[in-house]
């Protein structure tokens, strides 16, 4: 059961993470639809404003106090690469996105915000909470329904179908983290734990298989790296799934997982750099390598979490 202060920063904390992701998840949707489905990217973006308004109050909730100054240093809210990811994905797609509200994020993460001014903190993130998961769940619903036109050819995008399952499957996620928050529930049991793993490995495993896709022909080297790393994962996350079964592996596991997503990670550095200064041929939006690498660095922080009460 969290206390009162932990659910105040689990909620600031996990929010901080997911409604950036949420939002850029609406964004890379309407940047990869023909025109032809205007109605569908102006819904994108109506989503994606709804994501920036609860991403800005929730770091107006914030404070040095209530997140941790190693959470913040971490690259899981914001990278050194994030504002300019924006800028140029902006700039490229046509795509409005609020880059003030990663000015600010980044602002907060360098001052001391009183902690005073901050009234019935407990009832407005609960608000919050349910808001993230009322807005949501009717994302998840616009997502398989794309995804449903996708398959059955009724829509055309520049993505992969994979990757509509692969973010309806994060927001379905995102959506039962919220609701064990508004539980006071905490992650502590091994079942748990695995869940976790497995969800968050097949999302590392699968970001493999789409930086390996979405790079040029002409990238033999970087194709060959993201390959292994798909290849990697692929065994990584047999072995996670039989954790259902040996749970007494898991730390064993734990521990080859930081390892793997920490390279993964030092990857997806390279490659936001690469792209950010337009040297790596792809169809990879700046703001995509950005987000990957957000993720890993969220993961390697549950996975240092879950290591440390094995």
């Amino acid at each position: 059961m969290l206390s009162d202060r932990d659910y105040i920063i689990h909620s600031l904390e996990f929010n901080l993470f997911f409604l950036r992701i949420a939002k850029e998840h609406t964004i890379f949707a309407a940047a990869s639809l023909p025109i032809k489905n205007l109605n569908i990217i102006k819904q994108a973006n109506i989503f994606k404003r709804a994501y920036e308004d609860l991403l800005s109050r929730v770091i107006l909730l914030s404070t040095n106090e209530q997140v941790s100054g190693s959470i913040t240093n971490s690259g899981e809210f914001v990278t050194e690469y994030t504002l300019a990811a924006e800028t140029i994905t902006s700039q490229l797609t046509g795509i409005p996105i609020e880059t003030n509200i990663t000015s600010q994020e980044i602002k907060m993460f360098k001052s001391s915000f009183p902690s005073s001014r901050q009234d019935n903190l407990i009832a407005q993130i609960s608000g919050l909470n349910e808001e993230a998961i009322r807005l949501t769940n009717i994302v998840i619903d616009f997502q398989t329904k794309l995804l449903n036109d996708v398959l059955n050819c009724r829509a055309f995008s520049y993505t992969y179908p994979l990757m509509l399952e692969h973010v309806t499957r994060e927001a379905q996620f995102a959506v039962m983290t919220l609701r064990k928050l508004q539980m006071k529930d905490t992650i502590d049991t091994i079942n748990e734990i695995i869940n976790f793993e497995i969800n968050w490995t097949r999302l590392m495993d699968e970001h493999s298989k789409f930086i390996r896709g979405y790079l040029d022909p002409s990238q033999p080297a970087l194709f060959d790296t993201a390959n292994g790393f798909s290849n990697e994962f692929d065994k990584l996350l047999a072995s996670t799934l039989a954790l259902e079964d040996s749970p007494e592996e898991l730390a064993r596991v734990t521990r080859e997982t930081i390892t793997q997503v920490t390279s993964l990670r030092d990857f997806k550095t390279q490659s936001v750099e690469g792209i950010l200064s337009c040297k790596i041929r792809s169809i990879i939006p700046p703001l995509l390598s950005d987000h990957v690498l957000r993720e890993a660095n969220y993961y390697l922080k549950l996975l240092r979490t879950f290591e440390s009460t094995q």
